[in-house]
């Protein structure tokens, strides 16, 4: 198994759409304006964008993940292209691993993503069975 199919199984996911800006990087230097992009999946590892532009597999991107309710700035991260799929002339679906983010916005991250899953989780009723 590869390493991105690996990283695929190793966190769960949430389908859920938040506002990402992304810059493409070259060795640390940001080699073009920001764009916008929302996410169609997302992971304490990683998420998967909608971009109006083809991003090549290994790129680094910056990227300012818009939390939704949350009135703080986004979270900034660094992350990676790990895929992409073009899905018509304007929009590709793009795999982007997280590779480094401050402590600070990595909590705030993680506990936005739980938040959002326990939204999700049915409870468990006195009996045992699910409501």
């Amino acid at each position: 198994m590869d390493a991105a199919a690996d990283n695929r199984r190793r966190f769960a996911r949430l389908d859920l759409a938040l506002s990402v800006s992304y810059r493409l990087l070259d060795g640390g230097t940001i080699i073009h304006d920001p764009r916008e992009a929302l996410s169609s999946d997302i992971s304490v590892g990683g998420l998967r964008l909608m971009t109006p532009t083809e991003l090549p597999t290994g790129s680094a991107v910056e990227l300012l993940v818009t939390l939704e309710g949350s009135a703080d700035k986004p979270v900034v991260a660094t992350g990676e292209v790990v895929w992409q799929h073009r899905l018509n002339a304007t929009s590709y679906e793009t795999g982007v691993i997280i590779t480094e983010m401050p402590d600070a916005d990595r909590s705030r991250f993680m506990q936005f993503v739980f938040d959002q899953m326990s939204k999700i989780v049915t409870p468990l009723g006195s009996s045992g069975t699910i409501k």
